[in-house]
Parts: C-alpha cells; sequence; structure tokens
C-alpha cells in the first residue's frame, strides 16, 4: 500500500516537472461537481457527506490544435447510518494523463466562432485512482458494553473518460473553465486556468 502510494506521488512530480520544462503551458484547478459511478454510494437510510473534490490538470501544446497533460485529484464521500452507530468513509486519490483537441479552428470552417477569448475543447482522460475504503461501527456486545470494530481496505481503479470544456480569458494568464463528462469524478466541473 504504502509503495503504491510512493509510486503514484512520484509519478505525478516526474509527469508536472516534464511538463513544466517548456512555455505555453495551461494551469487549471477546479472542483469537480456531481459525482457519479464508483465515486458515489447510495446506501438505503444513510446520511451522506461529500468531501470536497479537487482537480489539478497541467498541459502543454503538442501539435496544431492538441494538448497532452496529466492531473491529479482528489473525491471523498461518508456515510452515517444505524443512528450514527456505523460509518463507511470513501476516499479517492487520482492521477493520470489527458489529451486534448481544441475545437475552435473547426467550429470557424462550420461558420461558428465562439469568439476570440473563448477556447471550446474535448479532453480524453486516462488514469488510476487509488481508492480508500474504511468501515468503522460501533456495536453492544452480548453483555451490551459498546465495541469499536475499524477495518480498511485499499483497491487501484482504472480512470477513463471524456469531456466538453470551455476555457474563458479575461487577461493573456488567467481566466476560467468548465468541463461536462466523466472524467473528473464530477459531471461539470468549474475552475480557473492560468497560461504560464
Amino acid at each position: 500500500m504504502k509503495l503504491r502510494t510512493l509510486a503514484l506521488v512520484l509519478l505525478s512530480v516526474l509527469s508536472f516537472s516534464s511538463l513544466a520544462q517548456t512555455k505555453n503551458l495551461k494551469l487549471n484547478i477546479g472542483i469537480p461537481l456531481g459525482k457519479y459511478g464508483k465515486f458515489d454510494h447510495n446506501f438505503s437510510g444513510s446520511d451522506v457527506t461529500n468531501n470536497p473534490s479537487l482537480l489539478i490538470q497541467l498541459e502543454k501544446e503538442w501539435q496544431d490544435n492538441f494538448s497532452i497533460g496529466a492531473y491529479i485529484g482528489y473525491t471523498g464521500q461518508k456515510h452515517e447510518y444505524n443512528f450514527g452507530q456505523n460509518e463507511a468513509k470513501y476516499n479517492y486519490y487520482r492521477i493520470g494523463a489527458s489529451l486534448t483537441y481544441e475545437l475552435n479552428e473547426s467550429l470557424a470552417q462550420m461558420n461558428i466562432s465562439p469568439g476570440a477569448d473563448i477556447q471550446i475543447y474535448t479532453s480524453i482522460k486516462t488514469g488510476l485512482s487509488l481508492e480508500n475504503k474504511k468501515f468503522e461501527s460501533l456495536q453492544a456486545n452480548s453483555s451490551l458494553n459498546p465495541v469499536y470494530s475499524s477495518k480498511n481496505k485499499n483497491n487501484l481503479l482504472l480512470d477513463l473518460g471524456i469531456i466538453l470544456g470551455s476555457r474563458y480569458y479575461f487577461t493573456n494568464q488567467f481566466g476560467i473553465f468548465s468541463e461536462l463528462g466523466w472524467a473528473n469524478a464530477g459531471f461539470f466541473t468549474i475552475g480557473t486556468t492560468f497560461t504560464l
């Protein structure tokens, strides 16, 4: 477990440092909203608390209209049930790569112009999520004394998804972005973008 976590951290640092060696970088920092699939656990009769999610992605231009990038992220969820006697926590630590295609030139050929300050793009993202599950319970034993128990489990899960996104720039270096699709641990992601 510790070795896998160390390998993921090392891989993310190497990915970001190799991207940072060139100019024309885009840094997106966003909050995914609307969990889905493996990131959303529904227990009947439980009280759900969603942890704040985070996505950090760095991209660089690769070829005309194409960019490659790397991302890291986090999302989590907590469920309490049986009047708070039982609790289940799910945390996901995410790392991966992306391939982005900017659609502005293609849209211009169809006489659709989003404007000079707006970029429309689509991305394919693939990566891994380290899933940490923790179950805790407080149950009475045969003598009616409370007994605490806890169980941890870790899984490595494959991430694969596609999104449609847009960036609006207030200046040459700063703007906002939004993404819709299945790749960020949320259907909709909004955040800030920086050109470095």
